[in-house]
Formats: structure tokens, sequence, C-alpha cells
């Protein structure tokens, strides 16, 4: 490692602080670009451990922090080359006051311009414009803010002249009309060797700083979504394949179902009538049952696969088919692995006539909903995975007794989000004998 080391972020304007006072010392340093928005590297967390920040000046060793504090420190560790400060202590205070308010004002402001919006925004830009002018008049007639010798105002806001592009696109006004000697100023800056090559095109800091917006607002958008499940449950499954049409990502947390005692407090708390799963919680607040859930998903993404029909008939046609499932299916199917004998065989053709029954309302079409996968379709294809445990335990043939349906849940399993939320037939019927024996 070099002497002098500078963690840094490409088009950090505290950085290009650093980066213009080095050149202007003619100091030759290592540069080590620093990934701010994913995880930062061990050596910035140990040489920045209260701030976590870049910039960082690592001089023999020693890591320096805060950009206007490491510009001083540059100045006074090559004092023997390009002053930075003025040596007169009241032009000294003079130039770190104003510094200072770089930092404190207009740093501040400019952000404000490209995160608000309609009055806010409008608001802030006549902030932005006041900073402007109370510069302007600092800088006066001068060259540079110090006079004749670019120095240490000069560095702390040069920077900041390749984001005034964004600015004014952001904010829909000039900065050349509004200050036109700060503007003049800043093109002289770029003049300098020092400035030119540290700051970024500002092209290319609007470009990130655009990029930068979509991911939060994005980031914004989302919803927080968790979801309480157990792996095997087809109740649970219904919400991933709810999820996974949608898009939407979230947090899958398993639970054990095993008894209240074993069940996580979060469960118990999200769900202290039936204390089961599924729950999803979206934005900290639980909604729980499988079919209330899937049309709570439908309802909070609405511009995304639609899985409720439209017309209010389709709908209501959907629910009942879907609480039809809930109702009929799960407890005949239950039964055909509990019981023995004769009252299986009752159970059977029970379960048989159910099944016949919802292949007369599926028809010759594709889906429950015509050519859309929707609510029906979502309610009844988890319970497909446990058909092999069904025809093992009762001694008879799904597909023989409903070919159509069989045709249905083949179809369905060729979806991502079915494929990837259900389990192997075979792996649901271990589990199976572990319940039912």
């Amino acid at each position: 490692m070099k002497a002098v080391v500078l963690l840094d972020f490409w088009a950090s304007p505290f950085g290009q602080r650093c980066r213009i006072a080095l050149a202007e010392k003619g100091v030759e340093y290592e540069y080590r670009e620093e990934n701010i928005l994913g995880a930062k590297s061990p050596l910035l967390l140990k040489s920045n451990p209260v701030y976590k920040k870049i910039p960082v000046l690592i001089h023999d060793g020693k890591p320096v922090c805060e950009s206007l504090i490491i510009v001083q420190y540059i100045d006074e560790a090559w004092p023997d080359r390009a002053p930075l400060l003025p040596a007169d202590p009241y032009a000294r205070a003079q130039a770190r006051f104003w510094a200072d308010f770089v930092d404190m004002k207009f740093f501040e402001y400019g952000s404000r311009l490209w995160k608000l919006k309609g009055e806010a925004q409008a608001a802030a830009k006549e902030e932005f414009i006041l900073i402007l002018k109370l510069l302007e008049g600092e800088l006066g007639a001068k060259k540079y803010f110090g006079g004749d010798a670019f120095g240490f105002v000069d560095i702390a806001l040069a920077p900041f002249v390749s984001w005034f592009y964004s600015y004014e696109t952001c904010a829909g006004f000039s900065i050349e009309e509004a200050a036109p000697k700060v503007a003049a100023w800043g093109k002289r800056c770029m003049d300098r060797k020092s400035v030119a090559n540290a700051v970024s095109h500002p092209d290319k800091i609007y470009e990130m700083r655009r990029e930068r917006q979509r991911r939060r607002d994005t980031k914004r958008a989302m919803k927080s979504v968790v979801l309480l499940d157990f792996w095997v449950s087809p109740f649970g499954q219904r919400c991933r394949i709810a999820l996974a049409e949608k898009g939407v990502e979230y947090e899958y947390r398993e639970e054990n179902i095993s008894g209240d005692k074993n069940k996580s407090p979060l469960l118990l708390e999200s769900n202290p009538v039936y204390k089961k799963i599924p729950v999803l919680i979206l934005d900290g607040k639980p909604v729980c049952e499988s079919l209330i859930i899937v049309q709570c998903i439908d309802e909070a993404w609405p511009d995304r696969a639609p899985l409720v029909p439209a017309d209010p008939y389709a709908r209501a046609q959907a629910r009942f088919w879907a609480d039809f499932v809930d109702k009929k299916v799960f407890d005949s199917a239950k039964n055909l692995l509990m019981l023995k004998g004769e009252a299986q065989e009752a159970a059977k053709e029970e379960f048989i006539e159910i099944l016949r029954l919802l292949e007369g309302e599926l028809g010759d079409k594709k889906y429950f909903g015509g050519d859309a996968f929707g609510f029906v379709d979502i309610a009844l294809v988890p319970l497909t995975t446990w058909f092999y445990s069904f025809e093992t335990y009762a001694g008879f043939s799904v597909e023989e007794a409903v070919p159509k349906l069989v045709a249905w849940s083949k179809r369905c399993l060729e979806r991502a989000s079915v494929a990837n939320s259900v389990y192997d037939p075979v792996k649901v019927y271990e589990y199976a004998k572990t319940i039912f024996g």
C-alpha cells in the first residue's frame, strides 16, 4: 500500500475535493473505489468506524475523515506546495466559514431539488437561488473566492459545478441566469487541470442521479412482505403461487406447526384467532386465511397479472368454487388418508364425485377462468401434488376418474409460479406417512 491512499466513490463531490487538493499539491496516491451502495470494504469500516463513509485519506497508515478536514490536512502535511488556505488567520477563518456554508446550505438544498416535487421543490429552488446569490456576493469580482489564488473555498464548491446540469434539469431553471458570476467562476475552475481531472461529466452525474432516484422510488413503492408458512402446506402454497404470479419479492419464514408451544411468537401474535399458517404480513399488518390472502395480494398489486376476474358475476363464481375447494375437497381428501375399510371406500366415492363436479366446472377451458390462470386454479392446484398420496392410500387412479382435471393440473405445473411453489408428489407422500401412518 502506498503512503497515501484515498478511499472514495467516483461521483462523490466530497471525495473530489480531496482529489483536487492532492492534485494541486502534486501528491501521488493510491485511489480505491468504494461501493457506497452495497457492502463497504473492511478497510473503510476500520478507517472510519464513526460514520462509515467516504472519503477517507490514509496517510502513512493513519486515517483522516471528512472532506474539509482532509483538505486542510493535505494543506498542512505538504506545506511547501501550493497553499490551499490563506496564511492570514482572519482570511483563513473566513475561508472555513464559506466552505462550511457550502456543506451546510448548498449541498443540502441542491439535494432537495431532485428529491422534492411540486411546491416543496419550488420552495427549495428559491432557497437554492438565494444561496447562489450569497456565494456570488462573497465571490464579487474576484477570480477565485480567495482572490487570484485558487484555494479552500473553491475546492469546497468546485466539484458541485458538474452537478449544476442535474439541478437545472430537475428543477427547471438556469444557474447562469440566476448567478452568472458563479457560473463564470465554475468555468474558470474547470479550466484547471486539477479540477477537470477530478470531477465527472455533468451527463454522467445526471444519469447516476436518475438511476439512484429510480431505485429510491422503486424501494419506496415496494411493500414489506413476509410469509409465515410451512413447506408442504397447500394453503401456504396458494400464497406463494399468487406472490410469484404478481412478481412480488417477499421474505419466507418456515414455521414449526407441531403444537402451539413450538410456533413462533410472530405467528401467535399475527394470527391469535387460529394460530395457523399461512399468514401474510404486509407492511407490518397481518392477513390470515389463504383465500383471503390471495385476494389481498391481487388487490395490493392491481397492476400486475390479475388473479380474480374483473366482472362481478365471474368474481362471485370464482369465489364460490374456491370456497368449494376449501369446504369439500380438503375434508374429503383428508378422509382418504385417515379412514380404513368401508369408511374409506365411502370417502373415496365422495371424493371422486367432488372431483367430477370440479371437472364439470372446468369443462373444455384451459383454466377455470378460461384462458387466464386465476383464483380457482390457485385454490386447487397445490392439492394436485397430493393426488399420488390419495391414490396410494385409497387404491384408485385420479386420472382415470377425472382425466380433464389431471390434464389441467399438468398445464398448471408448467407454470413457473406453480412448479416453484409445490413439491414432488413422492416427497409429499413421505410426509403424509409421518402424519397418517
